[in-house]
């Protein structure tokens, strides 16, 4: 903290201030993504942990030896420099989320805060002299991006706009407001000396902006090949740094124009394993094979080699008019008379296109006698091959164009053909790369095609050299598939791999629907993804230059699509042998505990919640509510149920009282009663009677308390999380009244948005993200998501929370993380011996979690 010289930090939200010279390695601009641990061990001071908000913004206060930073949800954190340590807190009293922030002012009383707001507000806070901030308004879009000239702040924001404010006139609007982009523009940088702004987003353009006190006007347009882009640093005043969304980082010269790419990495650029071999393509563009994974002996090397392409049977390794093709029984080097473009391979065949724009096949089966098999030049120049099969005699090759081409290779005329009209391409592939081709069978016409846009489709090689569809199909709707792709066998069904977000998700090829998921940070250029074990798959990646090995065991989860409901599931509830799940379309489904359906019921529109309560083998009891204001119960022999589909059902309706929120089933002795909450904040208490549904009494929660969102039952004791922040306790009579034994005010502001009991302790979860632990009316923090905690499971010894964030966390903090793959969760309950159900638009099935 004592050596800050000038060296600009390219981050977005890390220390707003130097890094010292000692930190850099040879020269290089050091940019770092998230979980990042390549430069922990320069690092003197530092501190880990899973924050419950994003961290925005940081500044380190020399002179007072402490470092602040502020989070989405405006909160102000004091440390101490030497430890780290937390020395006071602040929260900002404004209550939307910000995704941005600027701190400036150098030491605690002069510290001056601005946030970006997702709803557009400019929020300016001096929190040594104020709770309440000012709000500025101007914006009709989330904020971005906020920088200063030191009198003037400069806005960026998804209303595609730059404005322009006085930062000493706190009262005012924006001094002025320009447009230009025309998508989301992320970053903004601003050159005090040359009063010119640099702005960038989406349409990969930089912007340049000159301003004067009162205006802003475009001054130039240069367009980037970098992709989105999300950070815009000056270096020196003559150089500006870019770092895009894909990590990379491009440097440019404001007096020459010239943009120079600069991908910071470290060691493997590429990698391959040709069976037991592991190829690998380093930064110094080195080829390496090694005998084995462990990488332990070497068995080829070569220099100067810039590009590679790999299949499960082959790599080809390029550089100018230079081959290099590795097969599982040679290593093969080719020179041509043409510099070659791309390269693709398959088997011992190689597909390459050299800069005089011919096409050119070779087989390097006989090493001794490489021979080409075809050359042709195609009538799209622009045409590069992208993957391709046998399908028999029948070479099949897919383009970055979205285009199938195919050619024989026993006849001698040396061309190829399109495989589809252009139309029929256009509609599989949507002009898209095609990014996996493979053979259904050996010697069967048949063969499979995968686009970039999530559609595949089944083709036929037919009689006469022609192709033809036999069917298309596509990934379920809450579904996408992200480009690179391929097909892998598992337990007799072909299956797809691909990325979306930040998961590797398996899709099965005959239904499109997801069947597997696990959280990888990320998709992955380069990646492989080979059996280990009849159940376990080696997945190979690089990250962060490094060549990284994860795990991967197919029987860990089981992933269900439910077509009881046309709409997502808002809740459910789990037993030792059910499962059962409602949603807005107004449909009770009820399943086993895992997840097969044995009934689907109609109850009513827009059900919101339920619970479900097994007495004995031979009553089990499921309640439902929701916005028609009517509660119902379910009451089936489970005998009578699986064989006859009979049940008996039985309603009450309290239109004064809006919505059922939530409901219960609670056993005193041998009565049965029913208890649901409204959304008036009233809670009423019935009995089974066999008859109509009889109520015994009703208890009005006070204004202050909120209503009451959650609850749960436990040995006599009804415990309620209100969306006021407060845990309510009562105690549930034999005559069917309740009384209020303990009432706990929580210090999470946010409302309680799940509870659940187990062994006399109460475990409950926030709006905030936070899951916290109440015994003997006292309060822990167990874990915290970054989202809205949807679900909360007690296990003899573990808690397991899911929120809106995707993500399971188990045990106390650091929780283990697994992430879901429902995208919108709803809710989380047990099921059956060991295994939970996460429910949302679809139903995921976790064992041995």
């Amino acid at each position: 903290m004592d050596e800050l010289d000038n060296y600009p930090l390219l981050l977005d939200h890390l220390i707003q201030s130097e890094i010292s010279e000692n930190l850099l390695l040879d020269g290089k601009i050091i940019t770092c993504a998230k979980f990042d641990q390549k430069y922990a061990k320069n690092a003197e001071n530092r501190l880990e942990e899973e924050f419950p908000e994003h961290i925005i913004g940081c500044k380190a206060l020399e002179s007072e030896k402490k470092v602040i930073s502020v989070t989405s949800r405006n909160t102000l954190t004091i440390r101490a420099s030497s430890s780290l340590e937390i020395e006071s807190k602040i929260q900002c009293d404004y209550f939307a989320t910000s995704i941005c922030s600027l701190i400036i002012g150098e030491s605690l009383e002069t510290c001056h805060i601005f946030f970006g707001s997702v709803i557009g507000d400019l929020i300016d806070w001096k929190p040594s002299e104020q709770r309440k901030p000012v709000m500025r308004k101007g914006h009709k879009g989330m904020i971005f991006s906020i920088v200063t000239d030191s009198t003037r702040l400069f806005t960026i924001s998804d209303d595609r706009t730059i404005r322009m404010w006085s930062i000493s006139d706190r009262e005012s609007g924006p001094i002025h407001t320009v447009f230009g982009h025309t998508a989301r523009p992320f970053a903004i940088s601003v050159d005090i000396a040359s009063k010119l702004i640099y702005t960038g987003g989406i349409e990969q353009t930089l912007f340049c902006w000159k301003y004067d006190d009162s205006s802003i006007t475009l001054n130039q347009k240069t367009p980037l090949s970098i992709g989105t882009i999300r950070k815009i640093s000056q270096l020196d005043k003559s150089t500006l740094a870019i770092t895009s969304q894909n990590g990379d980082l491009l440097k440019i010269n404001l007096e020459l124009g010239k943009p120079e790419l600069s991908a910071l990495k470290d060691h493997v650029m590429n990698f391959a394993f040709i069976h037991d071999r592991l190829v690998i393509l380093t930064e110094e563009c080195e080829l390496i094979v090694y005998e084995t994974y462990q990488m332990d002996r070497i068995v080829f090397r070569c220099s100067r080699m810039k590009h590679m392409m790999s299949s499960d049977d082959s790599a080809v390794v390029w550089h100018q008019n230079t081959l290099i093709v590795i097969t599982e029984f040679s290593v093969h080097r080719l020179k041509l008379s043409m510099n070659v473009i791309t390269t693709i391979c398959y088997q011992t065949y190689v597909i390459l296109k050299t800069i005089d724009g011919l096409i050119q096949i070779y087989n390097f089966y006989e090493p001794e006698h490489v021979r080409c098999l075809k050359r042709f030049r195609p009538k799209n120049p622009s045409m590069l091959p992208a993957v391709f099969t046998l399908v028999g005699d029948i070479l099949v090759f897919g383009t970055t164009h979205g285009e199938l081409f195919h050619t024989d290779l026993t006849d001698e005329p040396e061309d190829s053909e399109l495989s589809l009209s252009r139309r029929d391409s256009y509609e599989l592939f949507g002009g898209k790369e095609v990014t996996c081709i493979r053979p259904i069978a050996k010697k069967c016409p048949l063969f499979m095609a995968l686009g970039k846009t999530g559609i595949w489709s089944t083709l036929k090689c037919v009689d006469g050299g022609g192709i033809e569809i036999l069917n298309s199909r596509s990934f379920s709707a809450s579904s996408q598939m992200a480009w690179p792709s391929k097909f892998i066998e598992w337990n007799d069904e072909l299956l797809i791999a691909g990325f979306y977000g930040t998961s590797l998700i398996i899709w099965n090829s005959t239904t499109g629907l997801p069947v597997f998921d696990v959280y990888c940070g990320g998709g992955h250029r380069i990646w492989k993804l080979n059996h280990s074990t009849h159940t376990t798959f080696n997945f190979d990646f690089i990250r962060d230059s490094e060549l990284c090995r994860q795990k991967i065991d197919f029987s860990a989860k089981q992933y269900l699509i439910s077509t009881a409901h046309s709409s997502p599931i808002v809740a459910a509830s789990g037993s030792q042998n059910y499962l059962v799940t409602v949603s807005l379309d107004g449909h009770l489904s009820i399943a086993n505990s895992q997840g097969k359906p044995i009934v689907t019921i109609f109850v009513g529109e827009n059900l919101l919640c339920t619970d479900i309560f097994e007495h004995g083998e031979e009553e089990v009891f499921v309640l439902a509510g929701g916005g028609k204001s009517k509660l119902s119960v379910i009451r089936f022999n489970p005998k009578e149920l699986q064989n006859h589909n009979v049940f008996w059902m039985r309603h009450v309706a309290r239109p004064d009282e809006g919505r059922v929120v939530a409901v219960k089933t609670c056993k005193l002795r041998s009565k049965i009663f029913f208890i649901a909450s409204y959304s008036s904040g009233v809670i009423e208490v019935f009995r089974c009677t066999g008859k109509p549904l009889e109520s015994m009494v009703t208890l009005e929660l006070d204004d202050s308390l909120g209503i009451g969102s959650k609850m749960d039952y436990d040995e006599g004791k009804l415990v309620v999380g209100t969306s006021g922040s407060y845990l309510l306790n009562y105690k549930l009579k034999k005559t069917g009244k309740i009384g209020e034994t303990k009432r706990i005010k929580l210090a999470d502001r946010s409302g309680v948005t799940s509870v659940t009991c187990s062994h006399g302790i109460t475990y409950l979860g926030c709006d905030s993200g936070h899951v916290y632990q109440e015994n003997d009316s006292e309060i822990t923090r167990i874990h915290s998501h970054l989202s809205t905690v949807v679900g909360i499971v007690a296990s003899e010894d573990r808690i397991h929370s899911v929120s809106l964030d995707c993500a399971i966390l188990t045990g106390s903090s650091p929780a283990s993380r697994q992430s879901t793959i429902v995208d919108m969760p709803n809710a989380m309950v047990k099921t059956g011996e060991g295994s939970l159900a996460v429910v949302g638009d679809q139903i995921q099935i976790i064992n041995n979690l």
